[in-house]
């Protein structure tokens, strides 16, 4: 009695709303869970008090007040399904052992319920025509007889996306009809989920189902393109054909057609996203295997043809986050043009497009550009007849300065001796920007350092005023945004460049000497100092004028030819040989061009006298 006159004493609370407690059963057949917030005097109830509103009777214990211990600390506790009954409505609260600590609250233990969730049917059926549907069949959570309506809701969004859409109307439980998603998109992944309330509990929803993932009919790639410059002199790598992948959570396999020199080749079951061109491929096109549609094919012609874009720029926005591309049109009519990026290494398959309607000559390209990273951008004319691609460039979408020096190496020395020094470029991905020049610095021994500024255009130098010695060199790269650390050095051991001055003098000394001994030689005039200048193997060996009988024809002939003069008469004396002597032989003319070139003339030998004037009596 003392119980019920407390419960009486109280007004019950029919308010379900957020309120000290909440209670609500798990389940339509589960226990009853209550929970409170901590009151603001920091008190919390010790127990747990619930009494039957719906069958009270003087002879049934339904009617008495049970309760339910809490323990410390705890802010919940359940009450266990055998404690009450089926489709009653309990009073709840909770008290210290001086009595309640809030208002009773009332609880229909067959409404307020926190359902179980519904179950979404695996096989999904799509529409036949656009825009593309879908009906997906559910059934309510565990449904008892007379049970009261319940509402329930579902969501979808596309595959591994965070936002889900919620489809619009609620649906109702009786009747119970399929959930429409409409506006569907082909060869994309999607997932969905949904949860249930009872009627006219409108807070208190209940478990979210586990995600149904579904995928749409598979179709056609929605564009093309290719990897590498067909159009190109050489073939800098092998081309491919790209197209886009249908996105997350999609299985899918391609059909793909190529014609060359007029024949189809045709290539089933080629998994996403490329496919080698064969050489001299004249055009391509791709369908999804499978497809609602097996005719349609995404096609592009691979023919060079047409007038390329020119003066290609690339530029960063102020905020560094997209690269701007722009360009100018080429001569004829307007067309397409693609824009084509890729990541300095990355391999072909990696490269991004995007298509642009006829007029556009900019874009911002979008993605997640780095600092200091080096991108290869590629702009080309799309024409019914072919493609006119423009000369790729790079851009940055901000330059940092290097972060190596090139290597340098000795060439061979110029004809004069002047040491030649090259370099190597310093790889892209090192160099993270566009280079401006090189720095060259020479070290020596002797001297202080000194460096000079070099053309970013030229790899090679030569160096005329190096100084003799030992000396160190090493090079630097700048971009617009700094210079960066030295290269490898390396060391020059260059000779004296003066020792030649110091032994000229000599080697003209060795070297005058017998050209002097020469010159003397071949002069008459000058016999009496061929003994003391030329050396003895020279002037030994030069023949006596006096005992040379070379000069007898010209003595014979200079005497006939004098006149007529008065001469002293002489007697002479013969001599007769002696006996057993014979006349001596005269010695042979020597007719020696050697011995005529040194022997003097006969006036030089005084054998011939000057003529005296005949005077007439």
């Amino acid at each position: 009695m003392a119980a019920v006159s407390i419960v009486s004493a109280v007004e019950p609370d029919s308010s379900p709303g957020p309120g000290p407690m909440q209670c609500y059963r798990i389940g339509l057949l589960g226990d009853l869970n209550c929970s409170w917030e901590p009151l603001g005097d920091s008190r919390t109830p010790s127990t747990l008090h619930f009494q039957s509103q719906k069958y009270i009777s003087p002879y049934s214990h339904l009617n008495r007040t049970q309760v339910v211990a809490v323990p410390t600390g705890q802010s919940w506790v359940t009450i266990p399904r055998e404690q009450f009954t089926e489709f009653d409505t309990l009073l709840v609260w909770g008290a210290e052992a001086d009595g309640p600590l809030w208002p009773p609250i009332s609880v229909d233990l067959e409404t307020r319920v926190k359902l179980d969730a519904p179950r979404l049917c695996p096989d999904i059926n799509f529409s036949e025509d656009d825009p593309l549907e879908t009906t997906v069949h559910w059934a309510p959570p565990t449904l008892r007889p007379h049970q009261k309506d319940m509402v329930c809701q579902f969501y979808y969004r596309r595959c591994q996306e965070e936002a889900w859409t919620l489809l619009e109307p609620e649906l109702k439980s009786i009747p119970l009809t399929p959930v429409e998603i409409q506006d569907l998109e082909l060869a994309t992944g999607y997932e969905m989920s949904g949860r249930c309330r009872m009627q006219v509990e409108e807070d208190l929803w209940g478990e979210w189902s586990p995600i149904l993932s579904f995928q749409t009919p598979p179709s056609a790639p929605k564009d093309m393109w290719v990897s590498g410059n067909l159009c190109g002199t050489t073939a800098e790598q092998e081309a491919l054909l790209l197209w886009k992948a249908p996105g997350p959570c999609v299985q899918m396999s391609y059909r793909v057609q190529f014609r060359v020199e007029g024949r189809e080749l045709l290539q089933e079951g080629i998994p996403c996203c490329n496919s080698s061109i064969p050489a001299q491929a004249e055009w391509a096109g791709v369908s999804a295997v499978n497809a609602r549609n097996q005719e349609i094919f995404t096609n592009l012609s691979l023919a060079c043809s047409g007038s390329a874009p020119h003066d290609v720029a690339v530029s960063s926005t102020s905020d560094s986050k997209e690269l701007l591309v722009t360009w100018q049109q080429g001569a004829g009519e307007l067309w397409e043009h693609v824009v084509d990026w890729a990541r300095d290494g990355d391999p072909p398959e990696n490269l991004s497009w995007v298509w642009l309607p006829p007029g556009n000559l900019s874009v911002l390209l979008p993605g997640n550009f780095e600092k200091g990273v080096p991108y290869q951008i590629r702009v080309t004319t799309v024409s019914p007849w072919g493609l006119s691609p423009a000369p790729s460039v790079w851009g940055f979408i901000e330059e940092l300065a290097p972060l190596m020096g090139p290597e340098l190496w000795r060439l061979q020395d110029a004809p004069s001796g002047i040491p030649t020094i090259a370099w190597g470029e310093v790889p892209r991905h090192q160099l993270r920007g566009h280079l401006t020049h090189y720095t060259l610095c020479v070290k020596s021994e002797t001297r202080s350092l000194v460096c000079l500024n070099v053309s970013g255009g030229t790899q090679n130098v030569t160096l005329p005023n190096l100084h003799w010695g030992t000396c160190e060199l090493w090079m630097t790269a700048s971009t617009i945004a700094g210079q960066g650390p030295p290269g490898p050095s390396i060391q020059l051991h260059l000779p004296d460049n003066t020792l030649k001055w110091k032994v000229l003098p000599g080697v003209l000394l060795l070297c005058g000497v017998p050209l002097m001994g020469l010159v003397l030689a071949t002069s008459g005039r000058c016999v009496h100092l061929w003994h003391k200048v030329l050396p003895h193997w020279v002037w030994e060996k030069v023949p006596d004028p006096a005992k040379s009988n070379s000069v007898q024809p010209h003595i014979e002939e200079e005497l006939q030819a004098q006149p007529l003069v008065d001469v002293p008469i002489l007697e002479v004396q013969e001599i007769e040989p002696l006996p057993g002597m014979e006349p001596s032989q005269p010695p042979a003319a020597l007719d020696s061009g050697y011995e005529k070139h040194f022997l003097p003339t006969p006036e030089e030998l005084g054998l011939l006298a000057t003529p005296r004037p005949q005077v007439l009596a």
